[in-house]
């Protein structure tokens, strides 16, 4: 029996099975191609991938194919996940360690280990360290994957990172970082926020995959083999899963295992979404939670919008959405870079209709649950909410929890439609 080829536990490790992310590899490789071998920060909400590329990176064969030749340049991947006490001196000894065994120079390893049994060192020991390196010819990328672990830890202070900037400005060191927020976002403190470490890197976004990034990987995974995704099967894939890596994964993973189980037809693709929804429900819960509430406030804005009839006033681009929540512009630029949003033509939506039922899921009171008329008006009376007495026929549909968001949206506009069944329209329509 041939293995389920896709996975959604862990990384990606082998080459063969990594997919996409041209456009952002090419961005990191030229700045490393460069003469000045140059950083790159890497930024991607939970599960986009970040791993998967710097493993891809890290990797001699994928390293390989993307120019970065073995004998010029050695990649060093270190995690930092859950290292909450790591300090600046393990942190060297760490990286150092990793350096050592992946060069195999004696030289090298004397200097490391003179290194190694220093009690106190500065700057000027790291540059004997890496003079050493430079004497050998050789360009060190270090790919440091959940780097928010040093970033906001107190044990580092403005010394290290400034002595770390050093480094890879004065000699063959690059740094690839991988974090969920913008490094600058991250600091412990205004004194290394104001650092200059961090103007050595450019950033790159993960998003989405585009839907011609994820016929290939589905292409790829299942293409010459007698589980072969038909069209329509693909089209279920992208519509559920949205192009985001691991949804893509676990949507592929269910497809496969029902034709694996014999189904075919409307049954393949009911068992294919059920259990989507099951494996996906954590990952959605997590990416609505790591949301401000003026973010929720955005996201709504653009599902009520999207499901109106279409008008110069529902359709929801900038405009609509900023005539509805005033924080809209800021909100959508962070949403759009974490993946969570996607333009196109100027026209903004959730990056997958999953995703859309789960948020409407979420924020509805189930049947039965609904708060009574007396809950309504206790609670706008007793907060001064009387301005919201046309709508508050509406406010039962909704969980009491999710009141003060729709309150923040319908005091900015009429917002009619939040009162209407959009979102009950949402879940029979793509559920």
């Amino acid at each position: 029996m041939v293995n389920n080829p896709f996975t959604f536990g862990n990384p990606i490790r082998e080459p063969e099975r990594f997919y996409g992310r041209q456009a952002e590899l090419g961005q990191i490789v030229t700045r490393l191609l460069s003469g000045a071998l140059e950083s790159t920060s890497v930024i991607g909400e939970r599960r986009s991938g970040k791993t998967s590329l710097l493993k891809y990176l890290a990797h001699e064969q994928g390293a390989s194919r993307l120019g970065l030749a073995p004998g010029r340049y050695c990649t060093v991947y270190i995690d930092f996940e859950g290292l909450t006490d790591i300090t600046p001196a393990r942190f060297w000894q760490r990286v150092l360690g990793l350096l050592g065994r992946s060069l195999c120079s004696p030289a090298l390893d004397e200097t490391i280990q003179a290194f190694r049994k220093l009690e106190n060192y500065d700057v000027f020991d790291l540059e004997d360290v890496f003079q050493a390196v430079d004497n050998l010819g050789v360009k060190v990328v270090l790919l440091m994957d959940e780097f928010e672990y040093v970033i906001q830890n107190p044990n580092f202070g403005v010394s290290f990172f400034a002595g770390l900037r050093s480094i890879a400005i004065n000699y063959p060191l690059a740094l690839v970082s991988a974090t969920r927020r913008e490094l600058v976002d991250l600091c412990h403190s205004d004194e290394i926020k104001g650092s200059p470490f961090f103007n050595i890197f450019a950033t790159v976004f993960l998003r989405p995959f585009s839907p011609a990034e994820v016929q290939d990987l589905l292409d790829g995974y299942t293409g010459g083999s007698d589980m072969a995704f038909e069209p329509q099967e693909k089209g279920l894939v992208l519509r559920i899963a949205g192009g985001y890596p691991i949804f893509v994964q676990i949507a592929g993973h269910f497809l496969w295992e029902g034709k694996r189980q014999g189904l075919s037809g409307q049954a393949l693709l009911d068992y294919t979404r059920k259990n989507f929804e099951q494996q996906a429900d954590p990952h959605f819960s997590y990416l609505w939670n790591q949301c401000s509430e003026s973010e929720k406030i955005t996201l709504l804005a653009i599902l009520a919008l999207g499901q109106e009839k279409p008008g110069k006033k529902s359709t929801p681009n900038l405009e609509n959405i900023g005539r509805v929540h005033r924080r809209a512009q800021l909100d959508l630029a962070e949403l759009c870079k974490r993946g969570l949003v996607i333009e196109n033509e100027e026209i903004f939506a959730l990056f997958s209709p999953s995703l859309a039922v789960w948020v409407a899921g979420e924020v509805l009171a189930a049947p039965g649950q609904e708060e009574t008329p007396a809950s309504v008006d206790a609670w706008l009376h007793g907060g001064g909410r009387d301005s919201l007495q046309p709508v508050k026929g509406a406010l039962p549909r909704f969980k009491k929890k999710y009141w003060p968001i729709l309150e923040t949206v319908l005091r900015e506009v009429s917002f009619e439609m939040i009162g209407s069944t959009a979102f009950e329209l949402i879940v029979k329509g793509l559920a």
